[in-house]
């Protein structure tokens, strides 16, 4: 919280009248492409998470990120707010249950450890505030112009004025408001920005006590009756209001001190982690965008070919998928976290696949011996590879 500049002209409810900024989700097609590298991936949520990279429609393949030294979030709380009946309702198209445990998965899961690179280190959901006994105005974003306060930011604003929720210098971690509007009012479908789907900006909150302000990260995430879109616009607007909450800290040249160039406009690919569809966004480090995941694939063995000693392995994966692969690439995939097992025929037991060594220099697979021998690598049918 700051004392309010002498150079700072306030509006309406305290809000900044100038050099007020935004960073918008355009409203564009989304489709999860195929990643160009997907390394070896590691087992389990102890796992380190690897980066799979995009190069799809809209995807930059290079760019430049900059910052102005200005604010990021380290950490932050998000408070995850639902506005309008719609998301009481047992027809809603999108339920308010499914997003709250979307937004519990993008945060407790590995999609954010990308942004270690830009500092932020820890995120979690504080709260939810239920709104779902009113309705947001049916186009809630018409003011006097583009620099007035929409009524998605006011509504926080009086949360806050009315002791609803902490203000923010009682908060010793910031908080970042997350308004999930509703796809219709009253059965009107609810008027957004024209092309935009989701936004997130600064709100200047006045404490009249002392005349002091502070800024308050706010987004609102649009809602067109798709879950996988809803979550999408989520995560975009969450790494870029963690990143650049008020247009001042990690932004994509060209910057902008208004139409602020965030780290997710330069990626359109989507990805579906965890059961989620998530936004990719830039990574510096990887130059190129990314979404971070831990998960993890399973191997069935189901033939060997061992002229002298086991040379090549098949099967099926867990997609279904059949696959085969020479003995060192099994063992690469083994080091890096997937998982190789043996079925019995007859006993239904499964015994995992490992590296064993005769010494240090000669590694060989086996498998684990738990008592049955219709699960080893050596009772499997050979043929060659095809």
């Amino acid at each position: 919280m700051s004392s309010i500049p002498d150079d700072q002209d306030l509006g309406e409810a305290g809000q900044r009248a100038v050099h007020r900024g935004y960073g918008t989700v355009p409203l564009l097609p989304r489709a999860a492409a195929a990643p160009v590298d997907k390394p070896i991936r590691a087992a389990g949520g102890a796992a380190t998470a690897h980066n799979i990279k995009f190069s799809g429609a809209g995807d930059a393949v290079d760019a430049t990120v900059t910052t102005r030294n200005g604010t990021i979030l380290y950490s932050a709380q998000l408070r995850l707010v639902f506005w309008g009946r719609e998301w009481a309702s047992v027809s809603a198209p999108v339920p308010m249950t499914s997003v709250i445990a979307d937004v519990q998965s993008i945060v407790a899961g590995p999609y954010l450890l990308g942004l270690q690179q830009y500092a932020v280190s820890r995120v979690w959901v504080d709260r939810i505030i239920d709104l779902t006994d009113e309705d947001p105005p049916h186009n809630p974003f018409q003011g006097s112009g583009v620099l007035s306060q929409n009524d998605a930011e006011a509504r926080i604003g009086q949360l806050i004025s009315d002791g609803k929720v902490p203000e923010p210098d009682e908060d010793t971690t910031p908080a970042v408001y997350v308004v999930f509007l509703p796809s219709s009012v009253a059965g009107n479908s609810l008027g957004l920005p024209p092309g935009i789907v989701g936004d997130h900006t600064r709100l200047l909150q006045i404490d009249p006590d002392d005349f002091w302000y502070s800024d308050v990260p706010v987004a609102w995430v649009g809602n067109d009756g798709d879950r996988s879109d809803v979550s999408a616009t989520f995560s975009h607007e969450l790494v870029e209001a963690l990143t650049d909450p008020y247009g001042d800290g990690w932004q994509v040249e060209p910057t902008s001190r208004f139409n602020w160039h965030e780290i997710a406009d330069v990626c359109q690919s989507t990805y579906l982690l965890n059961g989620v569809v998530v936004s990719s966004y830039w990574s510096r480090a990887d130059n190129a965008c990314i979404v971070p995941d831990r998960s993890f694939t399973r191997y069935e063995v189901e033939w060997i070919w061992r002229p002298d000693h086991i040379e090549w392995l098949g099967g099926t994966d867990q997609d279904g998928d059949a696959w085969q692969l020479p003995r060192q690439a099994v063992m690469d995939r083994i080091r890096g976290g997937d998982v190789f097992y043996v079925e019995g025929g007859s006993s239904g037991e499964k015994t995992l696949v490992g590296i064993y060594y005769l010494d240090p220099a000669h590694p060989y697979l086996a498998t684990y011996p738990d008592g049955f021998a219709d699960d080893n690598l050596l009772a499997l049918p050979q043929h060659p590879p095809t």
